[in-house]
């Protein structure tokens, strides 16, 4: 049993003046309530200390508590107000002690930039209407480093209806505000609330300029009204997956930080917990097997694992105290005894995209795993590749990445039929396959596929260089160096020049006896995009020539079938 939020005070109980890295786009996480404790008075908290190695304390200095409010986060699309931001990832929904914020709709796109505000759709009766921000505003970086300096310009523009009073009527205002902000990364250290200490907190401090214009529209087009100008600044103190948020706490002042207005804490979203059995075959439960955590939409980071655990000896497994939200499970088993076994999600499936997600709105149980088995290999042909980074948060361009499930399937039964894990250098290879048509892909939660390989195998088939990139929010299978030495197929050798190529590309074929001879050009996603030739062949050289001149630049496949026997060239277009 793991017990996520027990871990996470633990921990953070420690002293540690490491310079943290925050993952800034673990907030918003769809299907949570973050709880906000407010202070309005502020009499007793003060404005942080910058720099390294700080240690803040503000364990007493809520003294003026109005409030706890709360800050829930949504699925945009599944909002009543999605239609007037349609390109919006998130929403949340915020109660707040101020009129302009109380019950606000606000809308982001959440991505590997970081997080950016769309606009707002206030529901206060008075406030009835959408607030649209182009250019749109930027909140926080993807992630956030000690030093870190953003600036930012946004404009934001809505109606405020029936808002303006005179001549004994109500009339529109449009409302117009630019926003400058200022944001550097200043501080780290120690943090402690009214709920605990925390390590590993950075503190931003936000300075900003807001000039607010109102416009009334009496009958005669829209007229300059009054101006209103505000300066302010926050200090955001920000800490890796804690309670469903990157915010700890943050604070209000005025722009000589001689005064706080207001501060909030973060109290601990509603949790729960997520429990089941994982089977073998036999129905019964397995003994010996690692369990898997992955938080949906949380940050866009590879193979984002919230928490591990083991199944007992019946098979059980529980994650306790986690917050409420959005969750796959998986389980892999112990291969020296469930041999053939594969990682296997809740949903009975081997990849991230099918598996069946849980939303925890309480305590989740029931949520079993059948485990899936691949047939034993007896074959002759083997094939291999490597796994590389794109692009990381941490790791430079090229860089491998061990340990992610690489899986084969028949085509087109889909019928799983093996997987292995990449190896330290990132490689994966597999041996001993049986004849047959096959697709490979990459699991790693979070990422979509864009495009996998087709082969054969056929006899003692050997393909090498099926190879795969990880971008931050896809993997794509890429050829860099390849090299094609002439295959046998039984009655005769095959061959292709050159390869990589620009535009055109040779293939021959060296014929031992009068066969049948097949060969058809596919694309990456296995659709067929020329036959070269088709009929009998005598003895001897042929050659045909494949020119890619029309098409897009990528890689493609060379499927030769001569008589019975098959075989499969990756084609390279540079």
């Amino acid at each position: 049993m793991k017990k996520i939020y027990t871990l996470l005070l633990i921990t953070s109980g420690l002293t540690a003046f490491s310079q943290p890295i925050v993952e800034a786009t673990y907030l918003p996480v769809h299907n949570t309530v973050i709880k906000q404790v407010y202070d309005t008075v502020a009499a007793n908290l003060v404005v942080p200390t910058r720099g390294p190695n700080q240690v803040w304390n503000y364990s007493n200095s809520f003294t003026n508590i109005l409030d706890t409010f709360d800050l829930q986060t949504y699925d945009a699309s599944t909002t009543p107000h999605f239609s007037h931001f349609p390109n919006a990832t998130h929403a949340s929904f915020l109660r707040a002690p101020f009129l302009f914020a109380d019950s606000v709709y606000s809308y982001f796109i959440v991505d590997t930039n970081g997080i950016q505000n769309l606009g707002f759709f206030s529901e206060k009766q008075e406030l009835d209407t959408q607030f649209i921000s182009a250019p749109t505003e930027w909140v926080i970086n993807s992630t956030v480093n000690y030093g870190d300096l953003v600036y930012d310009t946004s404009r934001t523009e809505g109606i405020l209806k029936d808002y303006y009073f005179a001549m004994g009527n109500y009339y529109d205002i449009k409302y117009v505000s630019y926003r400058y902000k200022k944001m550097e990364i200043d501080g780290y250290g120690t943090l402690s609330t009214p709920l605990g200490t925390f390590n590993d907190v950075l503190l931003g401090t936000e300075k900003q300029t807001v000039i607010d214009s109102f416009f009334v529209d009496l009958g005669f087009g829209w007229n300059y009204a009054y101006m209103n100008e505000n300066h302010f600044h926050r200090f955001h103190f920000l800490r890796n997956n804690t309670f469903a948020t990157t915010h700890l706490m943050q604070l209000n002042s005025d722009t000589a930080e001689t005064v706080i207005r207001y501060g909030w804490y973060t109290l601990p979203a509603d949790i729960g917990s997520i429990s089941g059995t994982v089977n073998d075959t036999t129905g019964l439960g397995i003994t010996s097997g690692e369990m898997i955590l992955y938080r949906e939409h949380s940050n866009f980071t590879k193979n984002d694992i919230l928490a591990t655990t083991q199944v007992d000896a019946s098979g059980n497994y529980q994650f306790d105290s986690i917050p409420y939200g959005e969750y796959r499970v998986a389980c892999r088993p112990d291969l020296n005894i469930y041999i053939n076994a594969m990682t296997t999600y809740v949903g009975d499936t081997t990849d991230w995209i099918n598996c069946q997600t849980i939303i925890t709105t309480t305590n989740s149980i029931g949520n079993d795993i059948n485990l899936i088995y691949h047939e034993d290999q007896t074959g002759a042909g083997s094939i291999s590749g490597s796994l590389q980074q794109d692009f990381s948060f941490s790791k430079g361009s090229g860089d491998p990445i061990p340990g992610i499930d690489i899986i084969i399937e028949k085509t087109p039964s889909g019928a799983v039929n093996n997987s292995s894990g990449s190896n330290a250098g990132g490689g994966f290879s597999f041996n001993n396959l049986n004849d047959g048509d096959y697709t490979i892909f990459v699991d790693i939660p979070g990422l979509n596929m864009n495009g996998s390989y087709n082969f054969t195998i056929s006899g003692g088939t050997t393909i090498s260089g099926l190879d795969f990139k990880v971008g931050f929010d896809s993997i794509h299978p890429v050829g860099i160096i390849t090299t094609i030495q002439p295959i046998e197929i039984n009655k005769g050798l095959v061959s292709a020049y050159p390869n990589p190529f620009s535009t055109n590309t040779t293939i021959e074929v060296e014929m031992k006896e009068n066969s049948n001879v097949e060969i058809n050009i596919f694309n990456i996603l296995g659709k067929k995009m020329v036959e070269l030739v088709n009929e009998k062949l005598n003895t001897g050289n042929h050659t045909f020539n494949f020119s890619a001149e029309s098409y897009a630049k990528g890689i493609y496949f060379a499927k030769i079938k001569i008589d019975d026997k098959e075989q499969v060239i990756k084609l390279i277009q540079k």
